[in-house]
């Protein structure tokens, strides 16, 4: 049954453009990697229609990193999104 709750800890890659996130994701589906999913912005970070990558393992920003700069894409802000007493916690990580 544990597989029916929402992940407690994951991670969120922020851009400066909505267009920005969303050419990185499609450059990372067709290089065939699944572990990234494009997301609505969290208001508590950035208010308006931007988009944002999630990830779930910090290792993986390095791969997502070295992508981004491949295609001349910055990541303005890495979050890691935690649930604390039933509540979603989102906290800056300083790594970009």
């Amino acid at each position: 049954m544990k597989e029916k709750y929402i992940q407690d800890q994951y991670y969120i890659a922020v851009f400066d453009s909505r267009n920005h996130a969303m050419q990185l994701y499609q450059h990372l589906k067709r290089n065939k990697f699944s572990q990234f999913q494009l997301i609505a912005t969290p208001c508590k970070i950035k208010a308006g229609c931007s988009y944002s990558i999630r990830f779930n393992k910090l290792e993986d920003y390095d791969l997502l990193l070295a992508h981004a700069t491949k295609i001349k894409k910055k990541i303005s802000a890495v979050y890691i999104a935690e649930k604390v007493n039933r509540n979603r916690v989102l906290k800056k990580l300083n790594i970009t």
